[in-house]
């Protein structure tokens, strides 16, 4: 029996051990190398075989999920769910699958792409960045800036568009960045301009005939474009073409419906001689237009500079009273010692009221508003708040701040001081109340000056129609790329007065509502015969205000085309120097 149990003990001593299994054990696979998912997620399917159970992990569960994470041996199907990439950069996540038994694991590099696919040519991708970070350091709602899917090969415009409507998506926070007809914005205010100009700016020079603003017109009798204003010193108006003019032909070639539109565009830029006449209004109802031609007129096209001040004068009314009117066209820097000269002319007369014209008038430098306001308000607020701003949340924590003070030269952009804010003092009228003439283009610096003097006590009548609400401003930088130079102006504070009403992005609502967008100009600016001028005039003469003024412009049925108005830029700014 021990020969037998020494026997067994041999033989057992001689077994082999089980043998482990060598490698991961799949086999099969349905993938190579890399799999690329969609940027916009999907579910992707990877088929293998199995030589056991299986198991798979996921190295980024949060965005590239799992969704079969067992399995028995055999033909096996594995199902990947990926997220929505919102990110600007690609990235990557690893799934290890496992079979029981066996000592590898096989990983599956799953690659999803950046939240967009570059769709320009890249060639302003430095711009970019450059407006990228100013962006997301200044811009007044800046927040969901950093997490937007943002393509850097688009061109400037598009790519700055991009930011705005990425923000504008985040409940619409950035609601005050834009204007809007029927709660529908048609822009907005925050821009980029590149060295070749895409927008105007008051002060810049212009190319083109000299008309500011043609609209046309159906009298009935004949139909053309009617002269709502031209340019100072430009090739209009020292061809004698004024406000009032009608212009029936172009080229020796009638307007008609057909063709109204396109000729409209052509009197503002190209050469080309035109029929001016004049029109005189009879019958019982005055309705009744009797056209009648003045000369032809060759216009050549040329350079000229678009001022800030198209009319300057004092207006005596019919009781001997004296009136300023100021057709001021834009807020600029380089026009503030000539609208110095025009205060002066207004004390000199001795004038008790003063009519601001800024129904054409969006905007421009708070600087210069500051200018116009310690001129209006004087001495006796000297050192009191035009206007406040205040910038984003983490410029505010770091206690960033900035005010424009009534004759306090010290400012943002000039810490050393803006010698002519000052300056404005010993010019000043030291009035207690102004009239103001608006429309839905009055905006911005313009609206500082309306908020501002409201805010210093100072009373302020509106004649016209609603502003357009732009409680906002825009810091302005520049940059240079390939000898090209791009200025940024981004929505970077909120504009409050000295009583902190920020409230009005909507527009100020006119104490004389008046709409002359329907009537024929009776009158240059600054006349009589000019609607709203004439109320403004009947409102200081009487004192009260007058509802349904008499004016001599008739009211007339316009051709189905939008009146064309050439764009400047404007808004609230502060440019750095």
């Amino acid at each position: 029996m021990a020969t037998l149990f020494l026997a067994a003990l041999t033989g057992c001593g001689k077994e082999e051990e089980p043998k482990i299994p060598e490698g991961a054990g799949i086999s099969e696979m349905s993938w190579a190398g890399t799999v690329s998912a969609d940027e916009e997620g999907e579910v992707i399917s990877l088929t293998f075989n199995a030589d056991g159970k299986w198991s798979a992990e996921s190295s980024e569960p949060s965005w590239c999920k799992v969704l079969t994470p067992t399995g028995v041996a055999g033909p096996s199907a594995m199902r990947i769910e990926v997220g929505v990439n919102v990110n600007p950069v690609s990235r990557r996540a690893s799934i290890i699958v496992s079979v029981e038994g066996y000592p590898e694991s096989v990983t599956i590099e799953i690659s999803q792409s950046e939240g967009v696919t570059e769709k320009g040519d890249g060639r302003y991708r430095e711009v970019n960045e450059w407006v990228y970070r100013r962006m997301v350091d200044n811009y007044l709602w800046n927040e969901p800036i950093p997490e937007l899917p943002l393509d850097y090969s688009l061109d400037y415009q598009s790519f700055l568009k991009s930011i705005l409507d990425g923000v504008a998506k985040h409940d619409d926070v950035n609601h005050d960045d834009g204007a809007y007809n029927q709660e529908l914005r048609t822009e907005y205010y925050s821009q980029i301009i590149s060295a070749a100009p895409i927008t105007k700016v008051t002060g810049q020079q212009e190319y083109g005939n000299g008309f500011y603003r043609l609209r046309p017109v159906d009298l009935g009798t004949a139909l053309g474009v009617v002269v709502d204003a031209v340019i100072p010193g430009g090739p209009a108006d020292r061809a004698g073409i004024c406000r009032g003019h009608f212009i029936t032909e172009v080229n020796g070639v009638e307007i008609t419906m057909a063709n109204y539109k396109s000729v409209t565009t052509k009197i503002y830029t190209d050469p080309l001689s035109v029929l001016v006449n004049t029109v005189e209004w009879q019958g019982a109802n005055n309705d009744k237009a009797v056209v009648t031609p003045v000369s032809t007129i060759d216009l050549h096209p040329e350079n000229f500079v678009d001022p800030a001040i198209y009319k300057a004068e004092t207006v005596e009314l019919s009781n001997g009273k004296k009136v300023g009117y100021l057709l001021y066209m834009g807020f600029h820097t380089d026009y503030d010692e000539q609208l110095i000269e025009a205060f002066d002319k207004f004390k000199a007369d001795g004038i008790e009221d003063l009519v601001l014209d800024f129904r054409y008038n969006n905007g421009g430098e708070i600087i210069s508003s500051t200018v116009m306001a310690t001129m209006i308000a004087g001495q006796k607020h000297k050192g009191e708040v035009l206007a406040k701003l205040t910038f984003n949340a983490a410029r505010t924590a770091a206690g960033e701040t900035a005010s424009y003070k009534i004759g306090v030269p010290e400012t943002k952009e000039y810490p050393d001081g803006y010698a002519l804010i000052e300056d404005a003092l010993s010019h000043s009228l030291d009035l207690d109340r102004v009239f103001v003439i608006t429309s839905g283009y009055t905006a911005s610096a313009s609206e500082i000056i309306i908020n501002g003097l409201r805010g210093l006590g100072i009373e302020v009548n509106l004649i016209g129609t609603r502003t357009s609400g732009k409680n906002v401003g825009m810091e302005g930088y520049s940059t240079s790329y390939r000898n090209y130079d791009f200025l940024l102006y981004p929505v970077t504070f909120y504009i409050e007065n000295a009583v902190g009403f920020r409230d009005y992005p909507d527009g100020f609502e006119p104490d004389l509502y008046l709409d002359d967008s329907g009537y024929f100009p009776g009158g240059d600016f600054g006349s009589n015969q000019d609607f709203l001028c004439n109320a403004a005039y009947g409102w200081i003469r009487t004192g009260k205000n007058p509802m349904k003024p008499s004016s001599s412009s008739v009211q007339v049925s316009y051709a189905p085309a939008p009146f064309m108005i050439e764009s400047k830029q404007g808004g609230s700014l502060v440019l750095y120097r």
